[in-house]
């Protein structure tokens, strides 16, 4: 009995320690889990400082996808800050921008764009917050000096306007005899809302076009979506009646509009650049880039293939195109 008991000891230990190690994976929150916790509180208190900055600095390490929410919102925000007259014009993108930061908060395009507007809005101090956390989000932007010089200009704005004072602009100092060429201040520094980026188009010689009568055809890529293969079309290659190469864009939603705005074939390899505009979004747009290779028997087409999208999304991925 003795020894009976030994054994179920023995046994019932070993299942209790295999049960822990079991469940100890499913006490673990990966990097995705820590995020969408973060941004469940951020919904709840989003005055919460502290815990955007945390936001921020952890979405500048892990890149994550900007939701099409936010993507929406910056869409707006833009169009809005565009058209914008008056206070209640900025007030509509402001309230764009706003919730863009919190769908994205690791979004800096969203805190720079939102300061500027604050800034025309006279919110000073508001505009101030959001181009640091600008500054937080892309801590290797190329205009941080500008940025951090607009910031020292709206604190004394923001000072006037606590002394009751209207920031007004200074008066130029009349000139003192003999005291030389006198230096003039210049112009305060200003930020505008981030254009839509302009990109340049290259055509094909018309050699090299007609080379390559084995990149013709209908292209398509996989997908996992929802733990599910989706077959894609990526694009179509075909023949005029002059032998040249034409891009033919696939068809997205319903109001999506594309446009060629790279073509080039060099040798086996081919660059293309699609851009993508939305009739019922003002302000959006969308560019997909791929550069392939074609392999030897002309089946597959491998590289790159990247996309970039109003509100600083910027997704590299790499592609193997297949004909069918």
């Amino acid at each position: 009995m003795k020894q009976m008991a030994r054994v179920l000891t023995l046994v019932l230990t070993i299942l209790v320690l295999a049960g822990a190690a079991f469940a100890a994976p499913a006490k673990k929150t990966g990097a995705s889990e820590e995020m969408k916790q973060y941004l469940d509180d951020l919904r709840k208190n989003p005055g919460d400082k502290a815990l955007r900055e945390k936001i921020i600095k952890t979405g500048a390490k892990s890149a994550p996808a900007v939701p099409e929410e936010a993507e929406r919102n910056m869409a707006r925000g833009t169009a809005f800050a565009q058209k914008a007259s008056d206070n209640a014009g900025y007030q509509k993108a402001i309230a764009e921008f706003e919730a863009a930061t919190n769908a994205a908060p690791w979004l800096g395009l969203a805190y720079y764009n939102l300061g500027v507007v604050q800034e025309k809005s006279g919110l000073f101090s508001e505009a101030i917050q959001s181009l640091k956390y600008y500054l937080l989000a892309v801590p290797d932007a190329k205009n941080a000096r500008d940025v951090k010089n607009k910031i020292y200009a709206l604190e004394a704005d923001a000072e006037a306007v606590q002394a009751g004072l209207s920031a007004p602009a200074p008066e130029p100092v009349p000139p003192t005899a003999g005291a030389g060429k006198q230096l003039g201040l210049a112009a305060k520094p200003t930020l505008e809302i981030e254009p839509d980026k302009q990109l340049r188009i290259i055509k094909m010689p018309q050699d090299k076009k007609t080379k390559m009568p084995n990149f013709e055809g209908n292209w398509y890529f996989k997908e996992n979506i929802r733990s599910e293969d989706v077959t894609i079309h990526a694009f179509e290659i075909t023949k005029s009646s002059n032998g040249d190469l034409t891009i033919v864009p696939p068809k997205r939603a319903a109001d999506s509009v594309a446009a060629v705005n790279i073509f080039e074939i060099a040798e086996k390899t081919l660059k293309l650049q699609m851009k993508w505009k939305m009739k019922s979004v003002v302000g959006y747009w969308k560019t997909e880039t791929y550069v392939l290779r074609i392999n030897d028997d002309g089946s597959k087409l491998s590289g790159s293939h990247n996309q970039q999208s109003v509100g600083g999304r910027n997704i590299d991925m790499d592609r193997t195109l297949f004909r069918q």
